[in-house]
């Protein structure tokens, strides 16, 4: 008999995971809302380690379901519940699954929050699908680019490309962008490599640049940063001189 067709009762008595996770991958080869109500039955009547056991495959299931179907408010809040308290492969599942939800579904406050947050995972996979997400978003708050200026200090060639695209996506303009590294100081987060990123994502022309130079040099940054960003602007406008 297909495991489809056994009563759950009876999977979740046989204190197998096993068979809960063969369960729960049948239902994600046919992901229909009416299954829902399997996860959420699962998820409030699993003991602690036997849901530990399993929880990696319930939230794949969640992604396969939501990449088709309006995902409720009670599972965005249970993934927003369990991220922080997981490994690193159930966080990067996590992500993956907001990633599908977010295509049928509106993600909460909550949910946005933890998207920026996780740009500060030390998980390279993690912070490349927090920035997929943030891709296809018409809009996340301001706080987001705080993580954001975090991420153009990696050394990870396809996270900066990634990290570009999102910053190009926010149509940030010369005075926006002066605007968000001012707030929070957010402008100390950025190291050289990073400034230089920046640079390289918004700046095509000499007059911009020049404009971006003016709001630095009249702004009340912390002199020394101000100092470091004046310098590779200087550097990049010899660069875009020589390449006119």
């Amino acid at each position: 008999m297909e495991i489809l067709k056994q009563d759950l009762d009876e999977i979740k008595k046989s204190n197998n995971p096993e068979l809960i996770n063969d369960f729960l991958l049948k239902l994600s080869e046919d992901p229909k809302k009416e299954n829902l109500v399997h996860l959420k039955d699962l998820i409030e009547h699993l003991n602690p380690q036997m849901f530990n056991k399993v929880k990696l495959t319930l939230i794949f299931v969640l992604g396969e379901i939501g990449r088709l179907n309006s995902i409720d408010e009670y599972y965005l809040n249970f993934i927003f519940n369990i991220y922080h308290l997981s490994d690193r492969w159930v966080r990067n599942e996590i992500i993956q699954t907001i990633g599908k939800i977010s295509k049928k579904s509106n993600l909460n406050e909550n949910i946005i929050v933890l998207i920026g947050n996780a740009l500060n995972d030390d998980y390279d996979s993690i912070k490349s699908n927090a920035l997929k997400i943030l891709l296809n978003l018409e809009t996340f708050p301001d706080s987001v680019f705080k993580n954001i200026f975090r991420v153009l200090n990696s050394k990870n060639t396809e996270i900066l490309e990634a990290c570009g695209r999102v910053l190009i996506k926010s149509f940030i303009n010369v005075d926006r962008l002066f605007s968000l590294l001012t707030q929070s100081e957010n402008y100390k987060i950025l190291k050289p490599r990073a400034i230089r990123s920046l640079l390289l994502t918004h700046f095509k022309s000499i007059i911009h640049l020049e404009s971006f130079r003016g709001n630095i040099v009249k702004s009340s940054w912390d002199e020394i940063y101000k100092e470091n960003f004046l310098k590779e602007i200087d550097t990049f406008e010899r660069i875009l001189v020589k390449n006119m």
